[in-house]
């Protein structure tokens, strides 16, 4: 009987996109080291000696790159439009296993999780705005800035609920744009509708 080569690499990489899928359809509470490896045609241990066990692989799973410098080279005075284009642009399409999709669905039930997304989004999003920004008050309104997003895509691309999921791509970057250039610089805001 012939035995097949292992390749750790790329069995490695199979548990990550199994746990991926998981973690996103059912969140951090709901997907078990035994389904994804079930899933993944390998056995529980895997998960442990490549990961060290579900919080591990949930860390590896989540591993992204938001790309905010990308929105953040130009002038501040279209910073809100450029963000919200990134923003709405990254969340129409996403796939089933999303890493963002999957973190903020886990979140939702798993207080680990929760403060992974935190430590994530500082790391990701609000502190390399604060820096773009400047100033006394940057932080502030990075924290606001992040906490629009958030609001926006739980409402738009989770939920399905309010004015947000009925408009359409470009109404949602328009809204967005102008709500966040608000936040950013101050201004006039119409609401949506």
């Amino acid at each position: 009987m012939e035995t097949r080569p292992r390749d750790a690499a790329r069995t490695r990489e199979l548990i990550l996109a199994t746990a991926k899928r998981h973690f996103a359809m059912h969140g951090y509470d709901r997907a078990t080291v035994r389904s994804i490896a079930a899933d993944a045609g390998v056995s529980a241990n895997l998960i442990t000696r490549y990961f060290g066990g579900k919080q591990g692989l949930f860390a590896a799973a989540a591993e992204v790159d938001m790309q905010i410098d990308m929105a953040l080279q130009g002038p501040v005075s279209e910073l809100g439009a450029r963000i919200a284009a990134h923003v709405v642009n990254r969340w129409e399409s996403p796939p089933g296993d999303d890493p963002l999709l999957m973190m903020l669905r886990a979140s939702m039930t798993d207080p680990e999780a929760a403060a992974h997304m935190a430590d994530f989004f500082r790391r990701q999003a609000t502190e390399p705005l604060a820096r773009y920004l400047g100033g006394t008050d940057a932080a502030e309104r990075a924290a606001a800035v992040s906490s629009l997003i958030m609001g926006t895509v739980i409402q738009r691309y989770v939920l399905g609920i309010g004015p947000l999921t009925a408009t359409t791509s470009d109404g949602a970057r328009a809204w967005l744009g102008t709500a966040l250039q608000l936040l950013l610089t101050g201004g006039q805001f119409s609401p949506l509708g």
